[in-house]
């Protein structure tokens, strides 16, 4: 005699862990998506113009293209070497320009290190789009 095997008819009947389990993952979802949200409005910084912001985008891109240099030479370029050396491993198609059409400047020493545009006026220091911008936002300083 075969074995009479019943299943719910109603598929809202599923059994309670199938149905926990969707629950959790929702939650888990919700809440990753209301944290995304937050750290979206709480790293974009209202304070700095469109091109400002665009520059500081650049800036972070590149630092990560010096990164990636530090990870497969073990060194990071010297200043004299700068943009040349990306652009002669065709890392990079041309020395990158700021949004004014100033070239970015690239810092190695003890001082400051990393990618940093002078801004609007394409000279150190300065306030507001004379500023210099750097991956952390605008450095402004007093001629």
């Amino acid at each position: 005699m075969a074995e009479h095997v019943t299943t719910p008819q109603n598929p809202d009947m599923a059994p309670r862990p199938a149905r926990m389990g969707r629950l959790v993952v929702g939650a888990v979802v919700a809440l990753a998506t209301v944290l995304a949200f937050v750290m979206v409005q709480l790293t974009n910084d209202e304070t700095l113009g469109e091109k400002q912001r665009q520059a500081r985008a650049e800036i972070r891109k590149l630092d990560g293209v010096f990164r990636a240099f530090y990870r497969l030479m073990g060194r990071y370029p010297t200043e004299q070497e700068g943009f040349g050396i990306l652009v002669q491993a065709r890392v990079l198609d041309k020395e990158p320009v700021d949004p004014w059409g100033h070239p970015y400047v690239y810092r190695f020493n003890d001082k400051r290190s990393g990618v940093l545009s002078y801004g609007a006026d394409g000279v150190p220091g300065g306030q507001g789009d004379d500023a210099d911008i750097t991956s952390g936002g605008v450095e402004e300083a007093r001629r």
